[in-house]
């Protein structure tokens, strides 16, 4: 048992309302459905008629449950296809009727931030000024579905769990402002707010993902169009601040506009934080921008057009939006597999009394430092919504609760919920389930069960470090299982005097603790390798009756020995005297296989583990792979790395070769860039990294180059000079052109294009 400290953030469930494209009623429902919700603004609306934009913005958006706001057939089917989305529970429905104890609502609704602007604002100040204004306009107001998308509005009160519009006004006292035909449009005052900005109540955009097109402005379009106003629903759910401007109702908008450029224009003189470009009045569009009459939107403009692309996570960013956020202690049980965390929800943003205690809403949960150390299991999953079931049947029991979210995992609960208990998932289980997922049938190979020991033996990957020096390699190399070798032969390898890689390279390798000043002795690296049972100490022996000489542990050392050939005993106290210790590999190292060619297989999983943040990856040993779909050859693969990379937490998979002396062959090289392939790009990045305890030949980076595309560079090589170091290129970078800070794959790849396949030699300085 421990503990740890854990980062928990609250958020609204986000859902993706599927309509088919041009129904008007589907639109207005799913607007007012969301104004409902507390938070609800932030969901997308999702034309389903074009399934590749609806995906992307289903991934813009990290949508967490889809809903059919049109009965259709392509509705439903579509929502049928995306099964990584699970309705959270109550079979699709947004209220459920307790009976006598009335209606509720299954989702976070706007209960909790009335309550919560009454408490603070209303309770004990009986004269407090409005903040939340109301709005009305007739149906056949030719606005009226931009104003709803604009203002907000609410579903009629037979449809909810309870009558918003009422509490509004009785707790909150917000005034209702009629809006006519012919009556220009005004926003609400500066100290107010309408419908839609009493929705984002207590809300705030969580530092992981931000927009980076965020500028206040303009959406101009056509009032009537159905795609205009889908495309200005979901900017706005980006959380962009924009009013729509229909120039076909100038006369009535007019006054908005400037009403709204008089609060967000830049003022004369103040400082703008960015570049130029991006300093200005954003107008937006599905027209083309040289049709646009743009007088009177200010001088400086920054000109976005609408399509499909903008959707695809590289220019519109949708952020996460929280209720709050704290840190708590987790009690971690590692007694027992998988380990476990438990911990409180000690400020839940839903108390349990007043009707909230069935509303759900989403618990984020990134759990720090996670297990440090343990590779065999891991609380970071990667953030593959695809993935959700699987997290949720391994990791929080409940199969439709999970979901995968960039660096956390996010668990939807009732307001009910004081305290969560969440499973690690084991490594190997989750990249049998990614193959899996991309056609392939990975499950764990014989070699990959021998380096899987070995790690836990030297006590995870960052043990392993010891094997970083040559002279240990070749000692183990040197002498079989069934051959001793005395102490002073042992420092003697590890010394390596003479060879290109003696003990002085790495007398600054940390591998235990060591005095102050202290450098690295190949004594102390002895003394490691017999605690860490890689050695097995014991004595020669002679036979007096046969002569014949043999080696008996120290663990089986007695006064009177038996002569393993002919079975005399013999008393041993006289040839101690003359005998100096004599050691055999033990365990795993006492195996013919050569350890199934587990070391150079832990010296590539060294330096990715100490390229990458410990808490962003995940790796597992070697693996059979076998086609379920895939276009692949049945082959194995010695290790599979996975991280997470930077802000976008896009995935980044690496397969690999490695080798001691034995060559690389071309059929090793396209058995795993078939691999690669079956990955989709849209959610994968694959890496193949071949590394060797000796030079490649040519033809060996002949075939590995081949496996690089014109502007896909996925080949990553290494060598001794590249593995026996703490920074992979640290030797590299004094003979070739390349950068001498790498600190990912991709840096990987193009210091393996510039060293193998280019050979930019460095040019003396």
């Amino acid at each position: 048992m421990g503990s740890l400290s854990i980062n928990l953030k609250y958020r609204p469930v986000r859902i993706g309302w599927c309509v088919t494209r041009g129904d008007f009623a589907a639109f207005r429902l799913s607007a007012r459905r969301s104004f409902s919700l507390w938070g609800g603004r932030f969901n997308p609306i999702i034309p389903i008629d074009d399934p590749a934009e609806a995906r992307a913005l289903i991934d813009l958006f990290r949508v967490d449950c889809l809903h059919a706001a049109t009965k259709s057939e392509a509705v439903t089917a579509f929502i049928e296809s995306q099964a990584h989305l699970p309705w959270p529970g109550y079979q699709g429905r947004f209220v459920i009727d307790r009976g006598h104890i009335g209606k509720t609502s299954t989702f976070a609704d706007l209960l909790a931030p009335t309550r919560m602007l009454f408490e603070q604002h209303y309770k004990n100040n009986p004269q407090a000024d409005p903040l939340v204004v109301l709005h009305e306009w007739s149906d056949e107001d030719p606005l009226a579905d931009m104003l709803l998308a604009t203002l907000g509005g609410l579903p009629p009160t037979g449809e909810s769990a309870h009558d918003y519009r009422g509490l509004i006004q009785q707790h909150l006292r917000a005034p209702i402002y009629k809006l006519a035909l012919d009556i220009p449009i005004e926003l609400p005052g500066m100290a107010q707010m309408s419908l839609a900005g009493f929705n984002k109540l207590a809300m705030e955009q969580h530092y992981a993902v931000r927009s980076s097109r965020n500028e206040p402005g303009f959406y101009i379009g056509n009032a009537a169009d159905f795609d205009d106003l889908v495309s200005y629903w979901n900017l706005r759910a980006s959380d962009i601040p924009l009013i729509f401007y229909d120039p076909a109702h100038a006369a009535r908008l007019d006054h908005l506009r400037d009403q709204w450029l008089g609060r967000v224009a830049p003022q004369t003189g103040s400082q703008h934080i960015g570049p130029a470009w991006r300093q200005g009045i954003a107008i937006w569009s599905r027209n083309d921008p040289k049709t646009l009459d743009l007088t009177g939107f200010g001088e400086k403009k920054i000109i976005s057009s609408v399509n499909p692309v903008i959707w695809n996570g590289l220019n519109v960013r949708a952020p996460i939006m929280i209720f709050g956020s704290e840190s708590v202690l987790a009690s971690v049980d590692d007694a027992k597999e998988p380990p476990t965390i438990a911990f409180m929800i000690p400020n839940s943003p839903l108390k349990v009394d007043g009707g909230l205690s069935d509303q759900q809403y989403v618990v984020s949960v990134d759990p720090g430092i996670g297990l440090l150390g343990n590779e065999r299991f891991t609380l970071h999953p990667p953030f593959l919504p695809h993935l959700n079931e699987f997290y949720g049947r391994n990791g929080v029991v409940h199969w439709n609760k999970a979901r995968a979210e960039p660096g956390s995992l996010g668990i939807v609960v009732g307001g009910s919920a004081y305290d969560l208990t969440i499973r690690a998932i084991e490594t190997r289980n989750l990249f049998e389930e990614i193959f899996k997922s991309v056609g392939i049938s990975a499950a764990a190979s014989p070699a990959g069960l021998v380096c899987n020991r070995l790690v836990r033996q030297m006590g995870g990957v960052d043990g392993c470090r010891v094997f970083r020096i040559g002279g240990v390699r070749d000692l183990i190399e040197r002498y079989p299982p069934d051959k001793s070798f005395t102490t002073s032969t042992a420092k003697q390898a590890i010394r390596a005097v003479g060879s290109d890689h003696p003990l002085s390279n790495y007398e600054s390798l940390y591998i235990e603790p060591l005095p102050p000043g202290v450098r690295l002795t190949n004594d102390a690296v002895l003394a490691h390798l017999l605690r860490k049972e890689v050695f097995r100490p014991g004595l020669k022996l002679v036979c007096p009756s046969c002569r014949l000489e043999f080696w008996r542990s120290l663990d089986d050392i007695r006064t009177n020995a038996e002569c393993e050939y002919c079975a005399n005993v013999f008393h041993v106290g006289p040839q101690l005297r003359d005998r100096d210790w004599a050691y055999r590999r033990s365990g795993l190292f006492g195996r013919n296989d050569n350890q199934e060619g587990a070391i150079p297989v832990v010296l590539t999983l060294l330096q990715l583990h100490h390229l990458h943040e410990p808490t962003s990856f995940a790796m597992t040993t070697a693996m059979s792979l076998e086609p379920i779909g895939a276009e692949i050859h049945k082959c194995e693969t010695d290790f599979v790395f996975l991280v997470n990379r930077g802000r976008d937490h896009r995935v980044q998979v690496a397969i690999g070769e490695c080798k001691t002396r034995k060559p690389i062959t071309e059929d090793d090289v396209q058995n795993l860039l078939r691999v690669a392939k079956a990955f989709p790009t849209d959610r994968f990045d694959v890496f193949l990294i071949f590394s060797k305890l000796a030079d490649f030949s040519d033809e060996e980076v002949q075939w590995i180059a081949a496996a690089n595309e014109e502007y896909v560079r996925r080949a990553i090589m290494l060598t001794p000079r590249e593995l026996d170091c703490w920074h992979s290129y640290e030797r590299a970078a004094e003979l070739f052109d390349i950068d001498r800070t790498i600190i990912d794959l991709e840096g990987m790849a193009e210091a393996t294009h510039r060293i193998f396949f280019e050979k930019a030699a460095r040019v003396p300085e």
